[in-house]
């Protein structure tokens, strides 16, 4: 609400995000089970640049539940390129003499490198530049990195994708073979080695229907609109209870 206010916008509602993403994932499904049929479980995986969040969502033709939450809201994408960023420093260090972390403004120029090289290393598995020139006192800089190597390098906060989706089907008390679909949000959910983590905990292929980048703030949008509408039909109604009714 804060935030909101110091950037001049008038705040009405605040809306979880892994209700958004759900809202997002089942407005426009039209092969839901009917309401009086069993539930449609489908988990959410939330992987930002800042926060882990999972949810299991039951869902019904005009129905929507939410049956468990979980996450993990200090890790994100952030840390992976934390890691790139502390191998990098390291190895310009030996490589340069050069102390990247004493110059704030060559830290940041190494840590949007690092996050462009994260990127393409989802897309390619072979080794993969990073040249960044005039880094510090006018020295041009270059190395190379894999993805094979970035895993390896990742190895302790890839562990912390599963516990939170084990937490998730404990409060649900659902089963793995209970759950229909598994969706993937966030810019790090492209990371290969967290789609495969996720993949092996649930035994099965991985969906991504949903826009990784504009699910949340999609989901929040139909909120709004939808909101309105029901807005608007209960006015109408309104106005024809008190004998005034009109068309337009």
């Amino acid at each position: 609400m804060d935030a909101a206010q110091i950037a001049g916008l008038n705040c009405l509602r605040l809306m979880n995000e892994t209700t958004a993403v759900a809202l997002a994932y089942g407005i426009y499904k039209q092969d839901l089970p009917a309401p009086e049929e069993k539930a449609r479980n489908v988990v959410f995986v939330d992987l930002g640049h800042s926060g882990y969040q999972t949810s299991v969502c039951a869902f019904n033709k005009g129905k929507l539940k939410v049956l468990a939450t979980a996450c993990d809201q200090l890790l994100g994408g952030k840390d992976f390129d934390g890691v790139l960023v502390n191998h990098f420093c390291e190895e310009f260090g030996k490589k340069y003499k050069l102390d990247v972390k004493s110059k704030p403004r060559a830290l940041v120029r190494l840590y949007q490198e690092c996050e462009k090289l994260k990127k393409l290393m989802s897309a390619n598995s072979s080794d993969l530049p990073l040249n960044i020139e005039c880094f510090m006192n006018d020295i041009d800089v270059s190395a190379h990195l894999n993805r094979g190597q970035f895993e390896e390098m990742c190895v302790d906060i890839l562990t912390r994708v599963e516990p939170p989706l084990q937490s998730l089907l404990e409060q649900a008390k659902l089963k793995k073979e209970d759950v229909y679909a598994v969706e993937i949000v966030g810019g790090a959910s492209r990371i290969p080695a967290v789609k495969e983590r996720i993949s092996k905990f649930f035994g099965k292929e991985l969906s991504t229907t949903l826009n990784a980048d504009e699910a949340v703030a999609r989901g929040c949008a139909l909120q709004v609109h939808y909101a309105k509408l029901l807005q608007l039909v209960s006015t109408c109604f309104c106005i024809c209870l008190s004998g005034e009714c009109i068309t337009r």
